[in-house]
């Protein structure tokens, strides 16, 4: 099980430095880029009330259907040249950080949304000569993403910055939906209680962007799965909270699970989700 101690702060940091690196080299794709996954939440929401842990690696989405062909070089040919190196899938590339005296080596996944593109028997898309996995929900991510400005020390040391776009917090909460009935990993469902709990505007601001999706049929599979792994408090999205947290004292871990319950439930009515 991987909870918020595994989260060190040198793995934290060489990942955000590779983030805007990967920024930084893909610049001329840069609006075909999302940032996904476990950064959304510290990049869109205030760090001052409740610090995130951050991500260990980097989850981008491609946009498989609007990116070019190719520039002065590909995606894949950039990432070659700064030091990327393929993992065991064809979608993962790895990025190895010194991070004071340790090196750290951090993981990239691209992925893609699963509409348009390859037909339904591959699990991957086409984007240049790369081949992002298919991912439940990601073709929401390009639905008005954030742009912000990311700033932060590059792997090979000079702080630098770059504009970036950032999956909105209704769409990665889609997305993380769809996460939790993938796979068993914890971080999910502490993501999903921390934007519920800390997002600007609050659960009602949360609700009424997410309600013009509720025809989308994504965004009802994905309540679905919510409403099944929160149907209770011992079920396993509260549960997957407190785990996360490391909270062992009963009262506590009790009211964590509640907590975490009742703002899901509280989401799910708001959208006509008995």
């Amino acid at each position: 099980m991987v909870t918020k101690s595994n989260y060190t702060s040198d793995g934290v940091q060489a990942a955000k430095s590779v983030m805007l690196e990967l920024h930084r080299i893909h610049g001329e794709y840069a609006d075909h880029i999302v940032v996904i996954g476990g950064w959304v939440p510290e990049l869109l929401i205030s760090q001052k009330a409740e610090p995130h842990v951050g991500s260990m690696d980097v989850d981008l989405a491609i946009n498989h259907w609007s990116i070019p062909k190719g520039g002065y070089k590909t995606i894949l040919e950039l990432l070659k040249d700064h030091e990327y190196f393929p993992g065991k899938q064809p979608f993962i590339y790895h990025r190895t950080v010194t991070v004071g005296s340790k090196e750290v080596t951090v993981q990239v996944d691209f992925l893609a949304g699963e509409y348009e593109g390859t037909g339904k028997s591959h699990r991957t898309q086409k984007a240049q000569d790369l081949r992002p996995r298919k991912t439940r929900g990601a073709d929401l991510a390009f639905e008005n993403p954030e742009i912000l400005t990311l700033e932060c020390v590059l792997p090979g040391g000079g702080k630098d910055k770059a504009k970036i776009r950032v999956s909105s917090i209704p769409a990665f909460l889609i997305m993380k939906g769809f996460a939790l009935g993938d796979r068993l990993k914890e971080k999910d469902a502490y993501d999903i209680a921390y934007c519920l709990r800390n997002s600007a505007g609050g659960l009602d601001q949360i609700i009424r962007d997410l309600e013009p999706l509720v025809g989308n049929t994504l965004v009802q599979e994905s309540l679905n799965i919510l409403s099944e792994k929160y149907a209770d408090t011992d079920t396993v999205g509260p549960v997957h909270v407190a785990n996360f947290q490391e909270i062992t004292d009963a009262d506590e871990r009790e009211l964590v699970k509640r907590d975490a319950y009742e703002r899901v439930q509280a989401l799910l009515r708001g959208l006509g989700k008995e």
